[in-house]
């Protein structure tokens, strides 16, 4: 029986259910609101086309109360009637202290994969920019280190595959997949490290505002 080969960009069900972004994402959006809070119509707006979110994870707003049901569950979120004059009472969604603290760790773990980061990570990205730019700076220095292994392990692997004796048609399209995966992966380095230059702009700027008007750090 031959051992299975430890392939660091392999789909497992595990890796299905954890790369799913939305429930982080509107987690994402209560603990940019001022109140840490929203409604499910307000959410939902922020998964629209016109929306900077948008771009990156379309949500129907359907699904964005199913999100919200199962974030309930998991005690991530709290419910509370909002208020309305002379309409009927809505649900109004609250971060609770669990689900700051699950954002916090997702958002400080690079993803496993690089066909993870056109959604995952980018989504990732777009909180991490908004809600601390030197996490989002740690998180892209991270992101390219585990690139950068994977450049390794996939370049190793694709020296094996080209050094075999006997090769048919298998065997050479097993490589042309291991050498499209070490294209992409080699150009999303080059994205992050434009990325990482961004950040760190970003960071410089909120420095130098802070600096400008000290009062501003205590805001919020």
């Amino acid at each position: 029986m031959t051992t299975p080969r430890d392939d660091p960009d392999r789909v497992s069900p595990e890796s299905l259910l954890a790369g799913m972004p939305a429930e982080h994402a509107i987690l994402g959006l209560l603990a940019l609101s001022e109140t840490g809070s929203g409604h499910g119509y307000d959410l939902a707006r922020q998964f629209s086309p016109d929306a900077p979110l948008g771009n990156v994870v379309r949500i129907e707003p359907g699904m964005v109360y199913h999100h919200l049901k199962k974030l309930e569950r998991l005690g991530w979120v709290t419910v509370v009637a909002g208020e309305v004059q002379g309409r009927p009472a809505r649900r109004l969604f609250a971060l609770s202290a669990t689900g700051q603290a699950e954002l916090e760790r997702w958002l400080s773990e690079p993803v496993a994969h690089t066909r993870e980061i056109r959604l995952d990570f980018l989504v990732k990205l777009y909180f991490a920019l908004l809600l601390d730019p030197t996490l989002a700076v740690r998180l892209v220095d991270e992101q390219l280190e585990r690139c950068s292994l994977l450049v390794e392990s996939l370049t190793n692997r694709l020296g094996g595959e080209s050094q075999r004796s006997e090769r048919g048609s298998a065997d050479r399209f097993g490589e042309m997949v291991i050498d499209m995966r070490l294209a992409q992966t080699r150009a999303a380095l080059d994205w992050l490290d434009r990325v990482g230059r961004d950040a760190i702009a970003a960071v410089e700027s909120a420095k130098a505002g802070i600096e400008a008007d000290p009062d501003a750090s205590g805001a919020r």
